[in-house]
Parts: structure tokens; sequence; C-alpha cells
């Protein structure tokens, strides 16, 4: 089941990506190439037993963004050319962006959107940290204590063999399984937690407002965020929000699981380190929220 949730939180998100899409095309006489996609996407969510409810949301979502959306390309038109393509960046593209939805202008330029469709409230996910970008930034190299972990899950099954693939589709269907390797994968998370939490409060602060910088992807002065839910619409250029140097910057409040990154002494983000689908037979990751 909670695979099948992760599965379908995706296909509402990518739903709705593509409903921005569709939108800003017939607005502005764009072809658009993903008609397919979205009517795949509609008939996947509307097998859930309350498919019809969530598509509704994310339309309302839409009627809710459409005039802010319309105000932002009226002015980014202004200043790079009328639109003549609109590109469902997706999570198959190569190139490392946050970027959901990019508009490009008839001189090459680009407008983007990080979009966050929201079933009920709150802010969503600011990003999503893998361990390649926890190796880059604090210096964590944790693959020993991963494959230890996954060494440990394979001697308990008895399946040296076998892949880690097969192994957790074995584990997700059986819940004393799922429950030995959930409690096995807390002492990893726990691990990396402790271990990220000092490495943070070790960087010298340039490096501290580097990190941070990134995780809001406030280098990139065409990106937007738009997070709307079931109450409000919030958009904001994280370019425009870049943590400065003479901040002081501390993480604080470890809970062994996640912590909080504090801005001159307020608290500003919030950490949750853990494995992707919340089980110890995953990547572990770290999740940003406000």
């Amino acid at each position: 089941m909670r695979d099948r949730r992760v599965k379908s939180n995706r296909a509402q998100a990518d739903y709705f990506e593509l409903l921005l899409c569709q939108y800003i095309c017939h607005k502005h006489n764009i072809r658009f190439a993903y008609s397919k996609n979205l009517a795949e996407l509609s008939n996947k969510i509307l097998e859930l037993p309350n498919g019809k409810k969530r598509l509704k949301a994310q339309n309302d979502n839409l009627i809710k963004l459409a005039p802010k959306i319309d105000k932002i390309l009226e002015f980014e038109i202004s200043r790079k050319g009328k639109i003549i393509e609109v590109l469902w960046v997706g999570r198959k593209l190569i190139i490392k962006t946050t970027s959901d939805v990019d508009v490009e202008h008839c001189t090459h330029k680009f407008t983007k959107f990080s979009v966050k469709s929201i079933f009920k409230t709150g802010l969503g996910t600011i990003k999503n940290l893998g361990m390649r970008s926890i190796k880059k930034y604090l210096g964590i190299d944790f693959k020993k204590d991963y494959d230890k972990m996954w060494e440990e899950l394979k001697k308990y099954l008895g399946m040296q063999n076998d892949t880690r693939n097969k192994i957790k589709q074995k584990v997700l269907r059986n819940k004393k399984l799922l429950k030995w390797a959930t409690k096995n994968g807390k002492k990893y998370q726990k691990k990396l937690n402790n271990l990220c939490f000092k490495a943070f409060n070790s960087l010298p602060n340039e490096r501290k407002v580097e990190f941070l910088n990134f995780i809001l992807d406030a280098n990139d002065p065409d990106l937007y965020v738009i997070i709307v839910n079931s109450r409000s619409v919030v958009i904001y250029k994280p370019n425009e929000r870049r943590v400065k140097y003479q901040q002081k910057i501390e993480a604080k409040d470890n809970t062994q699981v996640g912590y909080t990154i504090y801005i001159d002494n307020i608290p500003t983000y919030r950490i949750q380190t853990n494995a992707t689908n919340g089980i110890g037979i995953s990547p572990f990751c770290q999740r940003v929220f406000f």
C-alpha cells in the first residue's frame, strides 16, 4: 500500500504539471505535445478509490493558479519575447533541475516553473537530497553503511544471490519482513542523520550558504516555485531568497531522524532524514521543508 500511495502521489503531481502545460499552450496558441500522457495519468488516478475527487482537486487548483500564471507570463513575455514552446520536464530528463515545466521564448530564453499541487494543505517538499548531493555538500559517503544494511537484510531473508529489486518486492508484500527491515533500517537512518547534523555545523559559513542556495535553487534567475493547495496559491522566485554570507546559520533540534536549520536564530528549514519509501530498503535521502 505504501508503494501504491507513492506512485499515486507521483501520478497526481505529473497530472497537474501537464494540466499547467496544456493551459499555457492553449492560452498562447502553442501545440500541446502531451495529450497521450495526460490521458494515461487521468486513467491511472481514476483507478484509485477517490480518483474523481483527486482529479477535481487538481483541476480546481489549476483554476486558482491560472490568473497568477497569466500575470507572470505577461511580464516574462515583455522581457523575453513571445512563447514558442512549452516543455514538460518530467522525471526522465537527465539535466539536473527542479523545474517541472519550461516555457521557451522566441529569444531562446526560458521561464521555468517548479510546481507543487497539494491535494489538501501544506507547502510540500522544497528538495529531495540524494546520497550524491549529501556526499558533495556535506562530505558524507554512506555507501558502505548502506551496503552493510542490505547484506543484513539478505542474510535475514536467506536471499544472498537475489537482486535488490526482487528482495524489495518480497519485503513489501510481507508485514513481518517489512517490520524487520524497517527496524533494521532505523539504526542506519539515525546514524546518517547524526552524521549530516554534525557535518553541516562543521562547515564554514560560506559552504553552508552554498549548500542552502543549492537546496533553494537560488542560482537560477528564471525559476519560479509554485505551491497550490486547497486554501491558497504561493509563488516565489528562489533567486530573490538567496541566503547571504553574513547571516548566522546553524543546525539545531536534532531528533535523531531530522533537525532544523536556523538562520539568524530563526527556524527556517526542516530536514527529515529517511528512506525514499519510508522503509530501510531504499536509498536514503534527506527531504527539506519550510
